[in-house]
């Protein structure tokens, strides 16, 4: 199943599409809680967080647990997704300058669609790999091959549901 690999241990209610190429999960804390507050560095157009200057791909959401205050990191346009990890590159600067602020919602329960259209197996031999076999990203860091499949994907979408089970898009975007 792919999940990408910051999520793996939050995920519940996995539908994986093979066919569309997506998989969609809800999000739930370690102490299993669902009710979560969005913290978020962007910009609000429309309802939906955008990226801001310099690159305008540097989007990042956070959900803290209502009764913990768990903090799980649920997007981070920096390092997650295919355009992260092999096209955009982001100064140190930009990735911790980047102060979250309280998205003005009331505590929802979190959806997170990811799309998988990239078929990395036909492509392999673009990547670069280093001497024990891991794909090299843009940004030095070194992943699995395995979680490159699960990390590399195209775009993401975050929903949040609330008490009613009413669903408000806050992200859409590509990321390849």
């Amino acid at each position: 199943m792919k999940i990408p690999s910051h999520l793996t241990q939050y995920a519940i209610n996995i539908i994986e599409d093979e066919f569309d190429g997506e998989t969609s999960f809800f999000i739930q804390s370690s102490n299993k809680e669902q009710w979560f507050e969005i913290y978020y560095y962007g910009e609000l157009e429309n309802g939906y967080i955008t990226g801001l200057e310099p690159t305008f791909s540097n989007i990042k959401i956070v959900a803290k647990s209502i009764n913990s205050k768990e903090e799980i990191l649920l997007f981070d346009e920096t390092v997650h997704g295919y355009n992260a990890m092999f096209c955009d590159s982001h100064s140190n600067e930009e990735k911790n300058n980047r102060t979250l602020e309280k998205l003005n919602v009331p505590a929802s329960k979190i959806k997170l669609t990811f799309g998988y259209s990239i078929d990395y197996d036909s492509e392999k031999e673009l990547y670069d790999f280093d001497e024990n076999g891991n794909v090299n990203l843009i940004d030095e860091r070194k992943i699995t091959w395995q979680q490159l499949l699960c990390d590399g994907v195209d775009w993401v979408s975050i929903f949040l549901i609330d008490e009613y089970g009413n669903e408000q898009p806050i992200v859409d975007a590509e990321l390849a």
